[in-house]
């Protein structure tokens, strides 16, 4: 039995591949510390010390040429991040974000804190936790996979093909992005991702996800992440507030088209990736080539580096790809840039298959700083076709061969290339310094690209590199381009989104619960809030304590810092259409008079998510919508931290706020990221105020205060009023016992009816598939080359050429089922034993 695994692990993860390095550039491998070492993550800190972060539980540092054993006993932990303002590094372990610390200076870890666990695990395999990255805020991101393997997955009834099997939701948060602020925070920001081993955060704070093909995947891909949208696998709606697994499980394929946000960016599969890693950018001033500002990923199949670019369209980033290096001694996870400029890769071959063949590897490119290679720089959408601009003056012009295909959007493993055709390429120009081609094709939004320049040569006859570069065209240049400034828009930080966006989703209708349950009377130690705290005589309450809103603002006569706050609020009902969306009974509570909580009716009355009811105002929609219908009374509950300054006005911490709308929690401690419409200015305890707007009418009453609170102390407490149970989720039934005769992985890919059993035909398929891969040369036989196992060539090698036809192939593989097979049943399940 050992014989057969050794066998399976090593005819999947062996190969070598021959290097294609461009001009002016070098490869070195770097050695690793003595001993068991498998690379998952890699970071440089500003000193220049490397560190990585190994699949056996290590962090080790790399400096002046000596390895150092940094922490030890972690979880398989998938990335790591060095916050020189902390002077700590950030892992992702499989089940937390951990904060690690040198609290004594003697170059050994003595602290290990765990930021976050607000996600779940169950120990199914591929339940992988991939980050952190950091925004400018030095707030940490991360993703979570789906499980390989569990009861609640999404078929659609099409056929799964070789290596098919769906991924299944197993645990609070599987397949969503996440944000953690802080300590202890942990806030969802989309779903709809299968296997997001890459995540990468631009140099002006955008999140960007690499996903792998697979059910609901049609390619590999990369994904401009904008908090609240839903980018395609349907398993991780159950967490989703306004979906749950009953939902979830009624809806179709075209119902989640509907609501899935397209890739930023397609990766043809086996052309350009199969497994991509986290990307990075070439902030290096040039000083890794003429690719400043480009985005460069690794794939851990392919074992290459290749490039992308990003541009708007629209208001939505879509761009292309290109090959770049091919030849890593292993497959290509992590990147990390040095201060020198050169690209350090983390490379694993480790259970799954790689072209590179190590096991594992630390290579670093290196440009030579004078070299330019000959190679396609990068492909902008014009309103009539496409520009594309080399990295040298070409010579003799070539037309480019350009086709143009989309994907089918299933539950089957991956899509083939559908409606392929070749377009007719007219009007081409070459720009005066021969860098720049333009011409027109037939434009069809929603069509990936191919555009290739065969043969295409610069002026010294050298010929390009990699020939072909792949656009993304979800969207087509409007005829009119919107004005410079907005249509870029992301002045939210890590959310993707500008202030007042109407393209930001809208969350969901939740039931409120009944005013008795919220109409809270105020407690001992409360202020109520009655005509005397108040410093505005327009607003007056009348003798049942109802309070219209009055003429200018009203604010309080006393100030206020941190608090837990209680009101209520009512709009009058209309059914005059001119009084509708942000006119509709308009107000705000301005905490600390600065920071509004959105006062406005949203019971079907349609207006922009970070402007609804319940909403920090231009920042913060609320989770969901509980709003109540007009004419009957609301209430806000709030918990809130004043924000704390530094002695010279710097923000050290921003306030933050927990809040029920109507008994139902809407934001869970979030931060607040300045007041409204204007960045922090530093200040001390300032009034509660409640806004004047022009609008239907809309009353208050019930309004009370607690002054100085203790929020950290009092905030887990808080969460659980109106019986809120925190971070609830959907639970899917238990998954089934394992098959344990076969790794995980390959499990996942054999069982494609997903029935926790692997027939002989699923078993030989998998295996069969893998002979075009291999097939290097094209001539419908593997050598020992491209086969490097002599034992078992020579065995079903029947006609003693020396090569494996596809018959003799497959031949290998077919006494392997009936020796795994070992109760003799004709399938591979869990009663299996090795």
């Amino acid at each position: 039995m050992k014989a057969f695994l050794f066998l399976l692990f090593s005819l999947l993860t062996s190969s070598q591949l021959i290097a294609q390095i461009p001009a002016g550039y070098r490869l070195e491998t770097v050695e690793l510390p003595k001993g068991a070492i498998t690379l998952l993550g890699l970071c440089h800190k500003p000193d220049g010390t490397l560190a990585i972060v190994s699949w056996e539980g290590e962090v080790w540092e790399h400096k002046e040429g000596v390895w150092t054993k940094f922490a030890e006993n972690l979880m398989e932990p998938n990335g790591i991040y060095y916050d020189a303002k902390e002077a700590a590094y950030y892992v992702a372990q499989k089940p937390e974000l951990t904060r690690l610390i040198d609290s004594n200076n003697d170059g050994i870890c003595d602290r290990y804190e765990c930021v976050t666990d607000g996600f779940g695990i169950t120990g199914e395999y591929h339940e992988y936790h991939y980050g952190p990255v950091v925004d400018s805020l030095g707030r940490k991101y991360a993703s979570l996979n789906l499980a390989a393997r569990g009861a609640f997955t999404v078929p659609d009834g099409k056929p799964q093909g070789v290596g098919g099997g769906n991924m299944a939701y197993t645990a609070p948060w599987r397949g969503w992005v996440y944000r953690s602020d802080r300590a202890g925070h942990f806030q969802p920001l989309a779903s709809g991702f299968r296997s997001p081993c890459g995540i990468g955060m631009s140099p002006d704070d955008q999140l960007f996800i690499t996903d792998n093909q697979g059910d609901w995947v049609a390619d590999c891909c990369l994904y401009h992440v904008r908090e609240g949208n839903f980018y395609g696998h349907p398993a991780s709606l159950v967490a989703h507030p306004g979906y749950g697994k009953e939902k979830v499980q009624s809806m179709t394929a075209a119902d989640f088209a509907k609501i899935r946000t397209l890739p930023a960016v397609w990766f043809p599969r086996e052309v350009i990736c199969n497994s991509p890693g986290s990307p990075v950018w070439d902030t290096t001033g040039g000083k890794f080539g003429p690719f400043q500002g480009q985005m460069f990923i690794g794939d851990q199949t392919q074992s290459n580096f290749f490039r992308c670019g990003v541009e708007t369209v629209n208001g939505d980033l879509q761009g292309w790809c290109v090959d770049f290096l091919r030849g890593t001694s292993s497959g290509t996870v992590k990147l990390s840039f040095d201060a020198e400029g050169r690209l350090w890769s983390s490379q694993v071959g480790r259970g799954w298959y790689s072209k590179g063949g190590k096991r594992t590897a630390l290579q670093y490119a290196e440009w030579d700083g004078e070299t330019t290679p000959f190679a396609l720089h990068s492909a902008s959408l014009t309103k009539t076709g496409f520009s594309v601009e080399f990295t040298e003056r070409i010579g003799r012009k070539i037309t480019p061969v350009v086709k143009s295909y989309h994907y089918h959007y299933y539950s089957t493993y991956g899509s083939p290339r559908v409606d392929e055709v070749e377009l007719e390429v007219t009007n081409y120009q070459l720009s005066q310094d021969r860098q720049t081609v333009t011409f027109d094709v037939p434009l069809t939004a929603g069509k990936v690209y191919s555009i290739q320049f065969p043969e295409q040569k610069n002026t010294e006859s050298k010929l390009l590199d990699f020939d072909t570069i792949y656009y993304t065209a979800n969207q087509l240049r409007p005829a009119k381009e919107p004005k410079k400034g907005r249509n870029v828009g992301w002045d939210l930080v890590g959310s993707s989104w500008y202030r007042n966006d109407g393209r930001r989703p809208i969350p969901p209708v939740a039931k409120p619960l009944p005013e008795a349950d919220f109409a809270l009377p105020a407690p001992e130690a409360a202020t109520e809030l009655d005509a005397s705290q108040w410093s505005n005589e327009n607003w007056v309450i009348d003798s049942d304590g109802v309070m219209p809103r009055g003429k200018g603002n009203n604010s309080t006569k006393q100030a206020y810092g941190n608090a837990r706050i209680h009101l209520e609020f009512r709009f009058d009902p209309s059914d005059d259409p001119k009084w509708t969306g942000q006119l509709y009974g308009n107000s705000g509570v301005f905490l600390m008079s600065g920071y509004e909580l959105q006062v406005v009716n949203s019971y079907q009355n349609p207006t922009i998510a970070d402007g609804m009811c319940g909403a920090i105002y231009g920042q913060h929609p609320p989770r969901v919508n509980a709003s109540r219908q007009p004419g009957e009374w609301q209430a806000y509950d709030i918990l809130m931290k004043a924000p704390i300054f530094a002695d010279d006005g710097t923000v050290e911490e921003p306030m933050r706020a927990t809040i029920f709308h109507n008994g139902i929690l809407i934001h869970d401690d979030v931060w607040i990221y300045g007041e409204v419409g204007k960045a922090y200015r530093k200040h001390g305890k300032r009034p509660l105020m409640i806004q004047d707007h022009k609008g239907t009418g809309v009353s208050f009453r019930n309004l009370w205060i607690i002054d100085d609170v203790d929020y950290d102390q009092e905030l887990d407490a808080f969460r659980s009023n109106f019986g809120n149970v925190p971070n609830s989720f959907v639970v899917s039934e238990p998954a089934p016992d394992p098959i344990t005769v076969l790794p995980d992985h390959m499990v996942q890919a054999m069982d494609t009816n997903v029935d926790n059993q692997i027939t002989k035909a699923e078993f030989l398929a998998f295996w069969t598939a893998q002979f075009g891969p291999s097939d290097e040369n094209e001539d419908g036989l593997l050598d020992l080359g491209e086969f490097p196992h002599e034992g078992a060539l020579k065995g079903a090698d029947k006609n003693g050429d020396g090569k494996l036809s596809r018959e003799e192939h497959r031949g290998v593989y077919e006494p392997q089922f009936d020796g795994l097979d070992s109760d003799k049943d004709g399938v591979l399940t869990p009663k299996d034993k090795k």
